[in-house]
């Protein structure tokens, strides 16, 4: 039944999770809504063993104020003035009795409730519900509200006294509870269904899954979760996605070797005179495919975090040092300068090695793209405090401002790619082994031309 209800009304099938925080609600409400009930029913039953056929309370105090004042100022007739022409829901249950136990306008004393306001009266009492005033004329009236008025039809309960509940209340209470439990039980319900049907999605492949949308402005624990599912879910999906282009770019690149392979494999069978000159070309992309294997299996370690700093704490100087003295002596055969500035030393903590390959991947990157005669510039400062920054700038003729973002990724070889003599992961090392020291890495042109990749690294101060 509940299932064709929620199919006709186009809602989803509550759950057993929903039906147990809708009874759980719906009891607790219940229960609070039958006590408070009960404590108030008991309240009014206390006061009515302390005067039995007086009705006491904010309502009688009200309405005998309201005939006291008009007696007192404005006498007998004013009072029996205001009685007529009274145009309340409810008329007025105010009794005005005189001495000789007579009401101003003939209605039935009850002996029983004029003897309890008297001796209230004479007690002293501070309810305000029973009052003596003395009119101008100097006459003096017993004002009170009894509990039971008696017209000239039956005898009624009046409504300013407290009654046990009905049938009727009881239906409302429990009505009002079940509403309220609904609404509530479904406001703390959805998003969790929300979360668990996209959960599912998820599972199933589809990977723009996300929730905030359908769980809108919420400001809770159930919106905390729903905004980190997405990110989990964002992640995942920026994770496999990347893995998947990373792939796909391993299976391109190999291609061109593994073909240029096969040719020389079948020169060597159509020319045996050449079989020396082929083997060493296939050695040499033998070399190649295993240095690209090996950046691959870097690069990726990298992006799992799987290789993370360790607690080593050395000198970037001395570092940069090392690195600058190789790289001068690899550039010794041509006219292309290696500039270093350094000022004080500066104490990193990370993996030196993996840092020294990171910086190595830039600066000969910066080297094959420097013009003849130009210079490579390594400058090391420390502008922002807590970190340092390394820029490697070329002498070449820099790259387009669109392509700047994407110099970081895998197997792109956008600028001078004819220049380029491995396959686009060095700079993409290179970046994810300086994040993977809390660093970040950015590059821009140089006016004039050039381009300038600068290495930004958290430093370690002594009292670390």
């Amino acid at each position: 039944m509940v299932k064709s209800i929620s199919a006709m009304l186009g809602l989803p099938v509550p759950s057993r999770l929903f039906w147990k925080i809708f009874g759980s609600l719906w009891l607790a409400i219940a229960a609070i809504a039958f006590c408070v009930d009960f404590v108030v029913d008991a309240m009014f039953q206390s006061e009515l063993r302390q005067s039995p056929d007086l009705s006491i309370g904010y309502r009688a105090e009200l309405a005998t104020t309201l005939v006291a004042t008009t007696l007192h100022h404005a006498d007998v007739e004013g009072t029996r003035q205001l009685f007529m022409e009274w145009s309340g829901k409810r008329e007025l249950p105010v009794l005005v009795v005189n001495a000789r136990g007579e009401d101003i306008l003939a209605r039935t004393v009850p002996a029983p409730a004029l003897a309890q306001a008297v001796a209230m009266i004479n007690q002293d009492s501070a309810e305000r519900s029973v009052q003596r005033v003395l009119t101008p004329s100097g006459e003096a009236y017993v004002l009170f509200v009894p509990l039971l008025l008696l017209p000239a039809s039956a005898p009624h309960q009046h409504v300013y006294r407290y009654a046990e509940s009905t049938r009727a209340e009881v239906l409302a209470m429990a009505l009002v509870s079940l509403l309220f439990a609904a609404g509530l039980t479904w406001y703390l319900y959805r998003p969790i269904r929300h979360l668990h049907d996209a959960n599912r999605r998820f599972a199933a492949g589809d990977l723009d899954t996300r929730v905030g949308q359908l769980i809108g402005d919420r400001r809770d624990e159930i919106a905390d979760l729903g905004r980190d599912f997405d990110d989990m879910a964002g992640r995942v999906q920026s994770t496999i996605e990347a893995k998947s282009r990373l792939l796909h770019d391993v299976s391109h690149e190999l291609r061109s070797p593994l073909a240029r392979m096969q040719i020389a494999l079948e020169l060597t069978r159509q020319t045996p005179a050449k079989t020396g000159e082929m083997l060493e070309r296939i050695a040499y992309e033998i070399d190649r495919l295993d240095k690209m294997l090996g950046e691959t299996l870097t690069l990726s370690r990298l992006k799992s975090r799987s290789e993370r700093p360790g607690e080593e704490c050395f000198n970037l100087v001395e570092l940069l040092v090392d690195i600058v003295e190789d790289a001068r002596f690899e550039t010794a055969s041509n006219s292309r300068q290696i500039e270093f500035l350094a000022h004080d030393d500066v104490l990193i903590t990370g993996r030196s090695e993996l840092l020294r390959s990171a910086i190595e991947n830039v600066i000969r990157n910066a080297i094959v793209h420097t013009l003849d005669g130009a210079a490579v510039i390594v400058d090391l400062s420390s502008a922002t405090p807590g970190f340092v920054t390394i820029r490697v700038c070329d002498g070449g003729a820099g790259v387009p401002d669109e392509e700047l973002g994407a110099l970081f990724e895998p197997f792109f070889r956008g600028r001078n790619g004819e220049k380029a003599q491995g396959y686009g992961l060095g700079l993409s090392i290179a970046r994810h082994a300086v994040e993977a020291h809390g660093g970040q890495v950015c590059a821009s042109n140089i006016v004039g031309g050039g381009l300038c990749v600068s290495l930004i690294l958290p430093v370690t101060t002594l009292d670390e």
